[in-house]
């Protein structure tokens, strides 16, 4: 009986190394998504309250009112210059997770898509006032959205960056229509859970 041949035993070692990479690729795509779900994910998927549902509603014109008057004011504000780029403790995470700005201020926001140890696509997508919850479901579902760079068709996006490879940039400019919470994300397919952040107008 002849020994195996060391061809069959480095072939068999190189299957079990590409079935170890294929598999630890899977598993962490299942742990972002579960990330997702803890963080925030499932409060998407709880009916919410008619009452709660209509006070926002209700409040809308109550609230473009009173921002009409800071508005006003915020068009003597200088330009806010914000620049993001990638955690470098972190690179699922930006650097910069709040930033604060005035009602009606202009804001440009450059992207800087550069990690030291850990290159990978990002982009930078604001939503408008109060729509964190709804905005973390719909870039949850943006996966399938290959050729938009995984932007979401949404009348709910302030304002985004296109997808940007590593060591691009771009920057962008928008205006804070009202005071309030504005939630900024990457939409790239599992990072939505970890990367983000909060711009909160005054």
């Amino acid at each position: 009986m002849s020994a195996p041949s060391s061809t069959s035993e480095k072939s068999s070692s190189i299957w079990s190394v590409i079935n170890l990479i294929i598999g630890s690729a899977l598993g962490g795509a299942v742990l972002l998504w579960v990330l997702a779900f803890i963080f925030d994910g499932l409060g998407s998927l709880r009916p919410k309250a008619k009452a709660e549902a209509a006070a926002p509603a209700a409040a809308a014109p109550a609230a473009a009112a009173a921002s009409a008057a800071p508005a006003a004011a915020a068009a003597d504000l200088p330009v806010l210059e914000v620049i993001i780029k990638p955690d470098a403790a972190n690179p699922l995470a930006y650097d910069t997770k709040t930033i604060s700005a005035k009602a009606g201020q202009k804001i440009k926001l450059t992207f800087t898509n550069t990690h030291p140890t850990l290159p990978q696509p990002h982009n930078i997508v604001i939503g408008k006032l109060g729509t964190k919850d709804k905005m973390m479901a719909i870039a949850m579902g943006a996966m399938t959205l290959v050729d938009k760079g995984y932007i979401p068709d949404s009348p709910d996006i302030l304002a985004h960056t296109k997808l940007l490879q590593p060591g691009s940039s771009e920057t962008i400019e928008f205006t804070v229509p009202a005071a309030g919470e504005y939630p900024f994300f990457c939409t790239f397919p599992g990072h939505v859970a970890i990367m983000n952040g909060t711009l909160t107008a005054q």
